[in-house]
């Protein structure tokens, strides 16, 4: 039977290897009893018309930073997505890497609360948020029916 650390190292690799963890150039550097430390390279198609990341991009590693965090405190067959976010922009990016630090604040049966500050690689604080997640099991999370058709015609 693999580890514990074995097991989050696997599924930090399969997060990582995402293909939106991949398009937005993101990864989990490190997570586990509660915390977590993500990085995200700033792209040219990540800012807006001032030169700036857009705030969408620094609310992705904030909400990411915040549900990998929870992630940690799974069980075996649970999943998580997020329900509610807020987020409070402090300062702006044109060039770097973003560092997102989450936090649990509360783990629930069903839901799990997380805070997170983003960074920049000098250590100057570019946001701050909360959020709220509902934890259930797969076949909880409802699909959008084309998605739930594809996945059934893959099935045979």
């Amino acid at each position: 039977m693999p580890s514990e650390e074995a097991s989050w190292n696997g599924l930090k690799n399969l997060i990582n290897s995402s293909p939106f963890y991949r398009h937005m150039d993101m990864k989990v550097v490190e997570a586990g009893e509660g915390v977590s430390r993500l990085e995200m390279q700033v792209k040219e198609e990540m800012k807006n018309l001032y030169g700036i990341i857009h705030g969408g991009a620094v609310a992705t590693i904030l909400d990411s930073s915040c549900g990998i965090a929870i992630g940690s405190l799974l069980k075996p067959g649970e999943i998580v997505v997020t329900v509610d976010m807020r987020v409070n922009f402090i300062s702006n990016v044109r060039s770097g890497t973003l560092i997102g630090e989450g936090r649990v604040l509360h783990r629930g049966k069903k839901t799990g609360v997380a805070s997170a500050e983003i960074r920049d690689g000098t250590g100057t604080l570019i946001a701050v948020g909360m959020s709220t997640h509902f934890i259930s099991s797969p076949e909880d999370v409802r699909v959008h029916p084309e998605q739930a058709s594809k996945e059934k015609s893959a099935d045979g």
